[in-house]
């Protein structure tokens, strides 16, 4: 092993110059706000459903591995089960956010549900010629409202 020799005499010091990062798509709350307005019309019966449904679909949207174990025991079984959930704030995030923008309304038994504004906006982008959000309009409207809370409840007693 040989030593090679560096010019760190020479160097008087680093300097650090940070640059601006844009935000991943997936962290932006629009897109958040878009997920749980699509899961909300395609997903949930009456265009409602509870902090754990949209959390459980804000999950299984982000891996490909839970999408064919879910889609695998949906049709083959009435429940099934799942070792955890998990909850992103930035779900709570979006969800603060379309509330505020009045796309969403929050029940008498702390369900989320969309009001007539947020049912346009969820209209428009199921039926937008370019699907920003194909890949995952494809997997929620596959779904469709197999998952209830009852099944999602019973995984967690």
């Amino acid at each position: 092993m040989t030593d090679i020799d560096f010019p760190f005499q020479a160097i008087k010091g680093l300097t650090f110059d940070p640059k601006p990062q844009p935000l991943p798509a997936n962290l932006r709350p629009g897109y958040r706000i878009a997920l749980i307005m699509l899961v909300l019309k395609t997903n949930c019966r009456d265009n409602a459903a509870s902090l754990l449904k949209l959390q459980f679909f804000n999950w299984l949207l982000k891996s490909s591995s839970l999408q064919k174990f879910v889609q695998a025991k949906l049709s083959s079984q009435d429940i099934f089960m799942l070792e955890l959930i998990h909850l992103d704030p930035m779900v709570n995030l979006a969800l603060r956010y379309a509330f505020a923008d009045n796309l969403i309304s929050i029940t008498k038994n702390s369900r989320y549900k969309l009001t007539e504004k947020g049912e346009r906006f969820a209209n428009q982008i199921l039926q937008a010629k370019e699907a920003i959000l194909g890949k995952e309009m494809e997997i929620l409207v596959r779904i469709g409202q197999q998952v209830s809370e009852v099944k999602l409840r019973h995984e967690l007693v």
